[in-house]
């Protein structure tokens, strides 16, 4: 059986031990809400997907098709606290994003 978008949501939010009512708040949305789109029964819009990857730092592709390899960042923040901030965890994640994305530059300049 092939994985679904809402599979793969439901299996980043496990792995980062977010509840759905964390996600839900951070997007804006109910807890029913994102039930329904991890059950496939409600989609996914497009500035809600950009969220989450920001959340996940996961690349769209991953969500939407998961045709490619996503490891999750060796600095992922996680937390079993139920009342963490996930907008500070997306702003953190964009920072680190930007710093790989610079690493990468600099490696590549002195390789050269």
């Amino acid at each position: 059986m092939d994985e679904t978008i809402g599979d793969r949501l439901k299996k980043l939010r496990k792995s980062y031990s977010f509840t759905q009512s964390q996600v839900a708040n951070y997007l804006g949305y109910n807890q029913g809400q994102i039930a329904k789109i991890e059950n496939n029964t409600r989609n996914l819009t497009v500035s809600s997907l950009e969220k989450l990857c920001e959340l996940y730092n996961c690349p769209e592709e991953y969500i939407l098709d998961g045709n490619m390899e996503y490891e999750q960042s060796n600095f992922a923040f996680r937390s079993e606290v139920k009342n963490i901030d996930l907008n500070t965890i997306a702003q953190m994640n964009r920072i680190i994003k930007n710093l790989e994305f610079l690493t990468d530059i600099t490696n590549e300049d002195n390789s050269d």
